[in-house]
């Protein structure tokens, strides 16, 4: 059996442009591998690259969040009468009929190995676990235009899976249910493959972003795991690695006292961390179940980091519905300017929106009436992204969705912010309404 595997054009590329948003979709990859490694015929194709022609039975789209969902049911009716296999965190989210309905009942959920191995005619048991999954077989199929295009960027490295937390708002496939390493000498081999080829290309420097949730959650492993960089770096020294990544409050603070793991971590390039501050009261922190002690906690977190030398990022999911309050905010954003002015942390604001396939208000009789309008609407799943301005439909209460629109588009000027706020579309929009939105968000890419 064979698999067109499609990672879909950024939803906010301009269509006029050769290029979307290049970023090598890791994801994706370890499926392709995955299926390469049971027997099964896949061709790959990025469409942020060069236009798929598709020409399989059978077709993978990769949904890189909710905001795809529509982007995928576009590709549908291009594609026309195949078997769709339609994976990521978005789609483990909906419910059977809410998936049904979107995608249709040629569509099955691709995160589901036995409902893939059905469809591709192949057994479950051929397909490796995905953390014992090398990816070289799939960068192997990559041209050496299209990879250098990858690896001259910042792409992800997967490192781990899942995390052990369960903030109310978090959607990400695997959470509460603890973290899931990658086979370290799997890691090292992709990694002395990447680097190899970098020389290769002409590549000096690979800049990547670990996959891991919370990087510090497991010590030990993460240990290990710079071992294999640093010995990756010493056998070829012409390839310069950088790495950086997400983590909790508590998790640095507890990992900081082995000060061996911080050597290690620096020796093997890591270079900065962003913190999910979200929020910054104790009372936000509380109905989101974000597992930071106090506010003290979050000072000191992004202090150390800075002491340890590594570059801070406040990464700020705030204006929570029916939480969040002007106190609050105002108290977000005061804290990242401090935090910017006194040790350089970099802002990183974000909206939060309730409901999201996967987390808590997807699932709550509160939401009901939205969530069942996106699946009769589905083109209002780009409001839910988290850079997008807050609407009617996410944030009801007038006075709530005005400050919260205020205080993230004053953290959005502060230095060296990295987001790009976006237009959302809304519900009840004309078409002249959505194409005024779309040209505004033309090119705003999230890194």
């Amino acid at each position: 059996m064979n698999i067109d595997l499609i990672n879909p054009r950024h939803n906010y590329a301009d269509p006029q442009e050769q290029y979307g948003h290049i970023y090598m979709p890791t994801a994706l990859l370890t499926v392709a591998a995955r299926l390469l490694q049971a027997g099964v015929d896949v061709k790959l194709y990025d469409a942020n690259i060069k236009k798929p022609k598709v020409t399989a039975s059978v077709v993978g789209i990769g949904l890189l969040g909710a905001p795809y969902i529509p982007v995928a049911i576009g590709m549908q009716k291009q594609y026309g009468d195949k078997t769709y296999l339609i994976g990521g965190a978005a789609a483990e989210g909906l419910s059977q009929g809410q998936f049904e309905k979107l995608f249709g009942t040629n569509a099955f959920n691709g995160n589901i190995d036995e409902l893939v191995a059905e469809k591709l005619g192949i057994s479950v048991s051929k397909m490796p676990a995905p953390e014992k999954t090398s990816l070289i077989p799939a960068y192997e199929t990559i041209s050496d235009a299209a990879m250098k295009e990858y690896l001259s960027r910042e792409f992800s490295l997967y490192v781990s899976s899942g995390c052990r937390f369960t903030c109310t708002f978090c959607s990400i496939l695997g959470k509460g249910k603890g973290e899931f390493y990658r086979n370290t000498d799997i890691i090292k081999k992709d990694v002395a493959y990447l680097t190899e080829r970098a020389e290769k290309l002409g590549i000096k420097e690979l800049t990547m972003y670990m996959s891991n949730l919370d990087v510090f959650q497991s010590p030990q492993p993460l240990k290990e795991f710079a071992k294999a960089i640093i010995e990756i770096k010493e056998d070829r020294p012409t390839i310069d690695i950088k790495l950086r990544g997400l983590s909790t409050v508590e998790m640095y603070l507890h990992a900081r006292k082995d000060k061996e793991l911080i050597r290690l971590m620096k020796e093997a390039g890591f270079h900065t961390v962003g913190f999910g501050i979200d929020g910054a009261t104790a009372e936000v922190h509380r109905r989101t179940k974000k597992p930071i002690g106090n506010e003290q906690d979050c000072i000191d977190a992004i202090i150390k980091s800075y002491e340890d030398g590594f570059t801070p990022e406040v990464l700020m999911v705030f204006g929570h519905e029916g939480v969040d309050t002007k106190e609050s905010l105002q108290s977000a954003y005061e804290f990242a300017k401090e935090m910017q002015d006194k040790y350089g942390a970099i802002p990183r604001p974000h909206i939060a929106k309730a409901f999201i396939p996967g987390n808590d208000g997807w699932k709550s009789e509160k939401y009901r009436a939205q969530v069942e309008r996106l699946i009769e609407e589905p083109q209002l799943f780009q409001s839910l992204d988290f850079t997008a301005l807050p609407t009617k439909f996410t944030h009801p209460d007038d006075t709530q969705r005005e400050l919260a629109t205020e205080w993230y588009l004053k953290m959005c000027t502060l230095k060296k912010n990295t987001t790009q706020w976006i237009e959302p579309l809304q519900p009840g929009m004309d078409e002249e309404q959505k194409k005024r939105a779309e040209a505004i968000n033309r090119g705003r890419f999230d890194r």
